[in-house]
């Protein structure tokens, strides 16, 4: 049976009804349906050593074999930017009712236009708080993320809001690279 790309990127959400173990056998026929020959999924004891080594050799691990070939072609930076009320922000009323506010909405949208925003919005667990996910397209770019986010975006230059900027590493994604 071939593979059917058309389903790459594609996901699918399971309820709790709808949960099921997926023991050895069951990673070995999907690594054999993938045509991965790794033996981390047909040998439970290399599986378990591996393990033992801790999330980031695992992870990284799953990074080496779930890349395509050519997939270092596609390099991109990833930062996470999480926002809070700056030093001119208002003591009194909502952070987002300022009219200065929409100079940060500016600023997201440049970004959207520009292929780099994946994500934003407000942190429901600290008033005035928010983040943005931006993907830039090369690798080494969390410099000019920061130049972004600290001086493109008027709302953070001119204090509203502050900007803590963090290179953040993807390990797993359903977007396709930044062009």
């Amino acid at each position: 049976m071939d593979l059917n790309r058309a389903l790459i990127g594609r996901s699918y959400r399971l309820g709790p009804e709808d949960a099921f173990e997926a023991g050895t056998e069951l990673i070995r026929k999907f690594a054999d349906a993938v045509g991965d020959t790794c033996p981390l999924y047909r040998d439970p004891a290399a599986a378990r050593a591996e393990y033992d080594q801790g999330w980031p050799t695992v992870i990284g691990h799953y990074a080496e074999h779930a890349a395509g070939p050519g997939e270092d072609d596609g390099a991109q930076t990833w930062a996470a930017l999480l926002h809070r009320p700056g030093p001119s922000a208002p003591q009194d009323g909502s952070l987002f009712d300022d009219p200065r506010f929409a100079e940060h909405v500016a600023f997201l949208n440049r970004m959207r236009e520009a292929g780099y925003l994946v994500a934003a919005g407000p942190l429901a667990d600290e008033d005035g708080a928010g983040m943005t996910i931006l993907r830039l397209p090369g690798a080494g770019q969390h410099g000019h993320a920061a130049l972004l986010a600290t001086r493109d975006d008027a709302a953070v230059a001119g204090g509203l809001l502050s900007v803590t900027v963090r290179p953040w590493q993807v390990m797993m994604s359903v977007l396709t690279p930044a062009s």
